[in-house]
């Protein structure tokens, strides 16, 4: 459960944060269907499973990765110094022991069930996509502990899942769902950087201050997130009503503000939801270009 130590303005934010956290894979759904409607190969049925499929994969990841890293965190990182008691969703409600591991176990059953329906509806090319989603799912925990969260956290929920979700509808090779999945990757990976970020944390009388927060990784991720997304629209390779997505600008400015050198513990954890409601406004105009056909 969470932990009753904190004040409830950091409680308030970590609660927001494990529910805007399953946008992660909701948004490249969106986007994914709404690129396979611009071609009229929207398929209602397929969406839908997809799409559950994608979300139970990463409820899978989560209580796979609290089950094997709980009781191990890096001291350095900030699972450790600001989310202290982090338990996945419904964690609460599974046997203590090993309930998170037979969760994850469970969810990864579901997805290969939603492969195999696939794999008869739509022929032997499926294979490929949920055999790498799968291996993700399982290798997502050793992974991140060597240090690969943030490209492993691009890849899955940037290219894989969007082009993942167009092929299951239109089934062939587009590059316009990987094209289009970049300017999400840059800004979903912020998200994992800012969840997974090294630094210090030093107790005064106002409260517990970050120190030693290099922000400059977040400052690279969003000026390659804008231009992947400015370029393809440019060049005629995107709508150019996804440039409307350049209105998410403000609230990147205000999480590499938020990320200094020295910081509120609250402040952060604040910046962490800002950065998770830039990731899903720029998807849902991405998704909505693709719709209107402008």
């Amino acid at each position: 459960m969470e932990n009753t130590n904190i004040s409830p303005e950091r409680q308030k934010a970590i609660r927001a944060i494990k529910i805007l956290l399953f946008s992660a894979s909701v948004i490249p759904v969106l986007v994914g269907g709404a690129i396979a409607d611009s071609i009229n190969k929207f398929n209602l049925l397929y969406f839908i499973l997809a799409g559950f499929g994608l979300f139970i994969g990463q409820a899978g990841g989560d209580y796979l990765y609290y089950y094997f890293t709980h009781r191990h965190t890096d001291e350095r990182d900030s699972h450790s110094k600001i989310f202290a008691g982090w338990r996945p969703l419904f964690a609460d409600n599974l046997p203590e022991e090993k309930g998170t591991l037979y969760a994850g176990i469970t969810c990864l059953i579901i997805d290969l069930a939603i492969a195999v329906y696939f794999t008869y509806e739509l022929g032997y090319g499926i294979i490929l996509l949920a055999l790498f989603g799968g291996l993700i799912a399982i290798f997502f925990t050793p992974l991140m502990l060597k240090g690969y969260k943030e490209p492993v956290i691009f890849v899955t929920f940037g290219p894989m899942c969007v082009f993942g979700m167009y092929y299951v509808m239109a089934v062939h090779f587009d590059w316009m769902p990987v094209v289009i999945s970049l300017p999400i990757a840059f800004f979903v990976t912020v998200v994992a950087y800012l969840k997974g970020a090294h630094f210090e944390v030093k107790k005064e009388e106002t409260g517990d201050v970050i120190l030693n927060l290099n922000n400059k990784h977040i400052i690279i991720l969003y000026v390659l997130g804008f231009f992947s997304l400015i370029l393809p629209a440019i060049l005629g390779f995107t709508p150019m009503a996804s440039l409307a997505g350049l209105i998410t600008i403000p609230v990147a400015i205000s999480v590499v503000k938020t990320a200094k050198s020295t910081n509120q513990v609250q402040n952060y954890l604040w910046a962490v939801v800002r950065s998770l409601i830039a990731f899903d406004l720029l998807g849902i105009i991405i998704a909505l270009s693709f719709i209107i056909k402008f």
